[in-house]
């Protein structure tokens, strides 16, 4: 591969904790930051809260029209929505230790990653032979 399109292992190191969840610093005001039982829980949050404002929109009531139940209704789908973000991040850990542990037990199928460069585009290519339907004469 040629020069001038290495990276620097600083660079690869900034990129993949830039990428990778987790390895950013939390922001309030960022969500891509956030946990994933977070991300759930404000999105259930505001789906809910806009169609209460929708169905009172749409129903022509005023924001405080049955507004205990309906607010006892959004705390509880914020509750669903950080118990499935919850379960998902639970699932993703679960992954990766699984993939982890694969690849402690077998590391000779994964020594090709160890070269952070790569491999050029010549060796990712297969060789191809054209086979055109207007050639009549089989090989």
């Amino acid at each position: 591969m040629a020069d001038s399109t290495r990276v620097s292992e600083k660079e690869l190191e900034r990129r993949e904790g830039f990428i990778r969840a987790g390895h950013r610093e939390r922001s309030v005001i960022d969500p891509f930051t956030w946990s994933y039982p977070w991300k759930g829980a404000s999105a259930m949050l505001g789906i809910s809260v806009a169609a209460l404002y929708l169905q009172n929109r749409w129903n022509k009531k005023p924001y405080y029209y049955a507004i205990v139940p309906r607010l006892l209704l959004i705390g509880a789908a914020t509750a669903v929505g950080y118990a499935a973000g919850a379960l998902r991040e639970r699932h993703y850990q679960t992954r990766d230790a699984v993939i982890e542990h694969y690849m402690k037990l077998h590391p000779e199928d994964f020594d090709h990653f160890n070269d952070r460069s790569g491999r050029s585009f010549s060796q990712v290519l297969l060789p191809w032979y054209p086979r055109r339907t207007q050639y009549t004469r089989f090989d």
